[in-house]
């Protein structure tokens, strides 16, 4: 019996962006019908998923993940109102998390680290604000908390300024929708029945939209996979297939504007310093004054935004870096006439 066929497109695809839609299409190419037991989609770190479409069982996974963040912020907004010891040590672990950030030894470390990897120093502090916290993964999680400290057999939380049975109920409530995802999830496992049956020559398709850091200046990579495990008709035992696609995440749009923003002053400076005229500093403030200066800034900041639409972005085929938000902005200042041609060509005027 063939193998299914599992195939990953990327929808509407925009370099700029940090979300990113893919298409996931699994080809049952056999002669005999096959079951979806499973459909994991592998994101990695910094990478978060927003949307499932075209499954029922895809979209329960995605509501279990939203279910799972909303009682870990119930649980953790209970216990800072409800307990004076849990306030205390989250409060003296904060603390000693930006002590040590903001040490004499290990500030040239820290500021280094917000500058260049900026989303791995902020997960680096995180982790040590979130170790003394209790982390629900699961409905299993979920009811030892409420066992351990909602529920009527926890700690006794009687303080009357500290009424919190409306948080309570909100738990037990969300709890609930939890457990009937999961038991939904599950029935769908049971008797081999899965999450769909493709039958022969047909596709099942799920579109998954998911969502990335950006680092500071430098593009960021990632790579994403989904995998699918099936069972073939007469056949006992399940197989799995997989797909991956690397994906290069663009730097953050306010920090690339402020390298090109730069430069283009750079650029103009140096262009006034090859006109020929004898008093420099002089035509500089002159420029300053008359606001001529701002003029490559200002074109800087549109054309590095919009370059790759333009003839002379496809010429520069630049990837989007501060590589090519200063060599771009150093152009608009020494030859803002030029660019200012390119973008009344872009719109046709």
């Amino acid at each position: 019996m063939a193998s299914p066929i599992i195939k990953l497109e990327e929808q509407l695809s925009d370099v700029r962006s940090n979300q990113i839609a893919y298409k996931l299409t699994v080809h049952n190419p056999s002669a005999d019908p096959i079951s979806i037991l499973e459909l994991q989609p592998n994101v990695p770190v910094g990478g978060q998923l927003l949307d499932v479409t075209d499954n029922d069982s895809a979209e329960d996974f995605s509501k279990k993940s939203s279910l799972i963040d909303e009682l870990n912020i119930l649980l953790n907004n209970f216990l800072w109102v409800e307990s004076e010891d849990f306030r205390a040590n989250l409060v003296a672990t904060q603390t000693q998390a930006y002590k040590s950030m903001f040490s004499f030894n290990g500030m040239l470390k820290a500021y280094t680290s917000i500058i260049i990897r900026r989303n791995v120093f902020e997960r680096q502090i995180r982790s040590q604000i979130n170790s003394f916290q209790y982390k629900i993964t699961s409905g299993d999680d979920a009811r030892n908390a409420y066992a351990t400290w909602l529920g009527a057999n926890g700690p006794s939380f009687k303080s009357p300024s500290h009424n919190q049975e409306g948080i309570r109920v909100l738990f037990r409530a969300k709890l609930t929708q939890l457990e009937t995802v999961e038991s939904r999830l599950q029935e769908n496992m049971k008797g081999g029945s899965g999450l769909t049956s493709i039958e022969p020559g047909s596709d099942f398709s799920a579109t998954y939209v998911l969502k990335f850091d950006r680092a500071l200046l430098e593009p960021k990579k990632y790579q994403v996979g989904f995998s699918v495990r099936y069972k073939s008709t007469g056949s006992d035992a399940p197989r799995s297939i997989s797909v991956a696609t690397n994906v290069q995440i663009s730097p953050s749009p306010l920090s690339m504007s402020t390298v090109a923003i730069v430069s283009a002053i750079f650029g103009a400076m140096l262009r006034g310093s090859l006109d020929g005229n004898v008093n420099k500093f002089d035509e500089l403030v002159r420029s300053a004054i008359t606001g001529q200066i701002f003029l490559g800034p200002i074109v800087a900041l549109i054309f590095f935004n919009i370059y790759e639409h333009t003839s002379l972005g496809k010429e520069l085929t630049l990837s989007i870096s501060w590589r090519s938000a200063l060599l771009i902005g150093a152009l608009c200042g020494l030859a803002q006439d030029r660019i200012l041609t390119a973008l009344t060509a872009l719109i046709g005027a």
